[in-house]
This record gives C-alpha cells, structure tokens and sequence, in this order.
C-alpha cells in the first residue's frame, strides 16, 4: 500500500512534440512495480494514456460529473494488442496451468470463470477448446508477444502459447470488460 506512482508502458512518441506539448520523462517501470494497481499510475493531464483514453477515461483537464460508456472496435484492438493486455494474458495463462487442473476442459472453466465470474456453457466451452486444440498443433508454435512487450522463451511452447491465446480471447469479452 501507498509509494510512489508508477509509470506503465507507453509509446515514446506520446512524450514528444507534438504530442506533448514538450519533451517530458517517462521511464517505465520494469519488475513488480510494473504490475502496481491503477490507482497508483501516474499520468500527465495534457497526455492522457491511450489505453485509458480508449475506454472512456476523463480528461485531466476538467472535473466529470458522469463518465460516458462506449463500446468500440478501439476497446476491442486495445485490449488484442495493447502490452498491458498482452501480459496480462500472458499471465492468466500461466495461473490456469499451475492452478487450474490437469485436463483442459477443468482449465477452460477455471480461466473462464476467472474472466467472467461464471462457468461456461456447453457451446463456449466447444468453441474455446476447439480454438485451444488448433493453437497448440499450430507448427511451429507462434509466441504472443509484441515489440515493446516480446513472449518469454516459455511462451513459446504449444502449450502456454495456446493458453495465452485462450486468454487473450476471454480478456476481450464484453462480458469481461464491461459491468452490466
């Protein structure tokens, strides 16, 4: 609890006129901090962070009486590719096959539930262990990574990559990211 606020990945031109209004620091956070909670990132008011701004963060600028809800292809690329959600996924993936049972079945329902607080139903479960299936024989196994955010060595096999996969899907639900 409390410390200093940290600075999640961010584009380096963000920092850069004429984004910013001048050159300012940003130096991301590497290790545990890295992983902080949201209420510990620190932000610009005049550079807001594009993945906040995606769904619907306020301004830094001005007070908001009510935040507006929206429901974006944005919302849906940010959380496919944005580093943030890479790793995260990266992540539940690897909670799933430490925790979430010996069959892959059990570890669909565990990561599902996990992501939307209910079990699956049987056509979810079809569609998500047929789309499991067809990842882990992908030859050669395909990492989930990006530039700034690159798939540990682990990643790579047909396993956890296939894991990854399956959690990157479930984090992009609408039943996962909006509160109905």
């Amino acid at each position: 609890m409390g410390g200093p606020s940290v600075c999640p990945p961010a584009p380096g031109q963000l920092f850069q006129p004429p984004v910013s209004y001048g050159p300012k620091v940003w130096k991301e956070e590497t290790g545990e901090n890295r992983y902080r909670r949201g209420l510990y990132t620190f932000r610009y008011r005049s550079v807001p962070y594009p993945a906040l701004q995606a769904f619907d963060t306020p301004v830094g600028e001005a007070s908001c009486v009510r935040r507006s809800r929206s429901n974006t292809p944005l919302q849906a690329l940010t959380t496919l590719n944005e580093p943030l959600f890479v790793e995260c996924a990266r992540a539940l993936a690897a909670k799933t096959i430490k925790e979430g049972g010996a069959a892959d079945d059990e570890r669909l329902a565990f990561a599902f539930r996990r992501c939307t607080g209910r079990t699956p139903s049987a056509k979810e479960k079809a569609v998500l262990l047929d789309f499991f299936a067809r990842r882990r024989k992908s030859s050669p196994p395909r990492p989930t990574g990006s530039r700034s955010s690159p798939a540990p060595r682990d990643d790579a096999t047909p396993e956890r990559g296939a894991w990854t996969a399956v959690a990157r899907v479930l984090l992009n639900l609408d039943e996962t990211i909006t509160k109905e």
